[in-house]
């Protein structure tokens, strides 16, 4: 019990820091994410199963061209082989479900770390944390089997880990670095955007070290040459048979060679300036699901993708019926912490401006604009892989949820700044309430179609 006390501690979770797993918000999390595991289905539009059943059979990580989702890194699926025996009955199934659960949980504690040590004011922490514990596409996408919930996983211990790092440049803390990194990569194809900004704060944080630009570079090459090296498994693998380490399922290479053309049905998302400009939040409340009306506007699609089920999963097809216009109303109370958010971004601005006119970078500076910068840039690989493609179903926000973090600071920072203003926090804070309980009342809603229809 000493060993694990003291890891802990290392983590964040000092003695007094236990109590975050007793509070209202932490436990909400966890028992939402149980509750939703209990009635949700393990399958999603993916066919990720379709890659752990044929590892399972065959021994061997199928190529991109073999599987709809076997262009994705193999971690996940060789991890999940532990849950699987080779039963594809539904408590076979329920089993493998629960390998994400498990890495969902395990995501939402490394959160509710995060917020405990390093947000500072305690009000301010305990939204975080409701806000962590209970978005809808959070949870769903965490108990599915895919591997978004690994990816997830890693995404929040990269963040950690750059924090520690931040702290305290040790070669431990960079080595770990490295090798989260590495098994991020070896997941998903999502931490290719977190390369370059790993990169740049390890630059930052040696120089500021005042270290030789001979040691950060050699720091810099170590970081990336070991995290490359874990991680590179299929990048290298899609190179040797097919010339190309970025292959993605809309590929033509991968549609003929599995004889489903879904991408085609999907082309033609940009519809000229519209799709740019389009941020008609009263039209996404008309339509709050896909419809003609919204998937062709980028801002509303990710907008919709983020706060509801804007897209139609699995058994949880509430949204089809006359209760998604629940989701309407989720989409006005948004605006509130998408305010926040932009007003997040204010504030790392601010910090910057004052860090370099005070020519001092301090660590918590410095954390919240490692914090923002990797979630910008995962997305932007998102947004930049949709338009490139021009596939709408690419505009996905859950896409760029390994860098979830970065929204929480966003969210945290906007909302310490209102704090400042009471008036203003005395009308934001009961409409962030309305908008939780409207949260846990989608599931319920859910849980209640399932077993009355």
């Amino acid at each position: 019990m000493a060993m694990w006390s003291e890891r802990l501690r290392r983590l964040g979770a000092g003695p007094g820091s236990f109590k975050v797993f007793l509070s209202f918000p932490f436990l909400a999390g966890v028992v939402l994410r149980v509750f939703v595991f209990l009635f949700q289905d393990p399958f999603n539009n993916d066919y990720h199963f379709q890659v752990i059943d044929w590892i399972h059979k065959h021994g061997t990580i199928p190529l991109a061209t073999q599987l709809s989702q076997a262009y994705h890194p193999p971690l996940y699926y060789l991890l999940a082989q532990l849950f699987y025996g080779g039963d594809s009955s539904m408590p076979g199934l329920k089993v493998l479900q629960l390998f994400s659960l498990l890495t969902s949980l395990l995501t939402f504690v490394v959160f509710a770390l995060m917020i405990k040590r390093f947000i500072e004011s305690e009000r301010v922490r305990r939204y975080a944390t409701l806000f962590a514990a209970c978005l809808p596409q959070l949870i769903m996408f965490g108990n599915f089997v895919s591997n978004d919930s690994l990816a997830n996983f890693f995404g929040a211990l990269l963040f950690l880990q750059g924090y520690l790092y931040i702290e305290k440049p040790s070669p431990g803390r960079k080595v770990g670095l490295a090798v989260i990194l590495g098994l991020g990569l070896l997941t998903k194809g999502t931490f290719l955007a977190f390369i370059p900004v790993v990169a740049a704060l390890v630059i930052v944080v040696e120089a500021r070290a005042r270290k030789r630009w001979t040691a950060v570079i050699l720091s810099v090459v170590l970081v990336m040459g070991l995290g490359l090296g874990i991680g590179s498994y299929k990048y290298v693998q899609s190179y040797r048979h097919f010339g190309n380490p970025f292959i993605h399922n809309a590929d033509p290479l991968i549609q003929k060679a599995t004889k489903w053309n879904w991408a085609a049905a999907q082309k033609g998302t940009y519809t000229g300036l519209g799709s740019i400009v389009d941020w008609n939040i009263p039209k996404l409340m008309l339509h709050p699901t896909l419809g003609e009306e919204t998937k062709h506007s980028y801002f509303l699609m990710m907008y919709g993708t983020f706060w509801y089920q804007y897209l139609y999963e699995s058994n949880l097809m509430g949204n089809k019926t006359d209760f998604r216009y629940l989701g309407s109303v989720i989409y006005l109370l948004a605006l509130v912490p998408t305010l926040l958010m932009f007003l997040g971004v204010y504030d790392a601005g601010a910090r910057l401006k004052a860090a370099f006119s005070r020519r001092k970078l301090e660590d918590r500076t410095l954390q919240n604009l490692w914090g923002v910068l990797a979630f910008l840039a995962a997305f932007s690989v998102v947004i930049s892989l949709g338009i490139r493609i021009d596939i709408w179903s690419c505009f996905q926000s859950r896409l760029f949820f390994p860098a979830f973090w970065g929204v929480v600071v966003l969210f945290a920072s906007g909302l310490a700044r209102v704090e400042r203003r009471p008036k203003i926090a005395g009308a934001v804070y009961p409409l962030l309430n309305v908008l939780f309980v409207c949260f846990v009342l989608y599931f319920i809603v859910e849980l209640g179609i399932i077993l009355f229809t």
